[in-house]
């Protein structure tokens, strides 16, 4: 029973759902574009239509994420209407890919001018993500509980 409840609650797939659930309704349909990357460089964005540059050059996701396992974390680059700012997603369990923000007329120096605003937003979301593992672990140790003085199933 343990191993089914570790396999609902944890997990690369399960917290990069969660963490999209919760952050992709909260932008504007005009704002910032929030896209977020698997390990394959598949990628889900809360505007989809607005990540065509993504798709017109392929090169792009792997030359961002490549910087980033670089250690450029932030990593700033350039695209056809505007600025892409990502980084790596992971908690101290879990590795979940990739965040991104691209910025619909952005230019690189304005990202550059405003980075210790761009690295506060992008800390906050690691620090959702590493919460959002915190509270999965909590239910995990609440079910276990739960299960283990279970008169259902400690009876069988």
């Amino acid at each position: 029973m343990e191993n089914l409840y570790k396999s609902l609650l944890s997990g690369a797939d399960t917290l990069a759902e969660q963490f999209k659930s919760h952050l992709f309704g909260m932008t504007e349909s005009e704002g910032p574009v929030l896209i977020l990357v698997d390990d394959q460089h598949n990628f889900c964005a809360n505007h989809p239509g607005r990540t065509s540059f993504l798709s017109e050059s392929p090169e792009i996701l792997p030359a961002i994420c490549g910087q980033i396992d670089d250690g450029y974390d932030p990593c700033v680059h350039t695209v056809d209407g505007g600025c892409v700012i990502g980084t790596q997603l992971a908690t101290e369990k879990t590795h979940c890919g990739y965040f991104l923000i691209f910025l619909p007329g952005y230019q690189s120096q304005t990202v550059q001018a405003n980075m210790d605003l761009f690295e506060l937003l992008l800390g906050q979301t690691q620090l959702i993500c590493q919460l959002i593992e915190k509270n999965n672990q909590l239910h995990h140790l609440q079910l276990t509980g739960m299960s283990k003085n279970s008169a259902v199933l400690c009876s069988q």
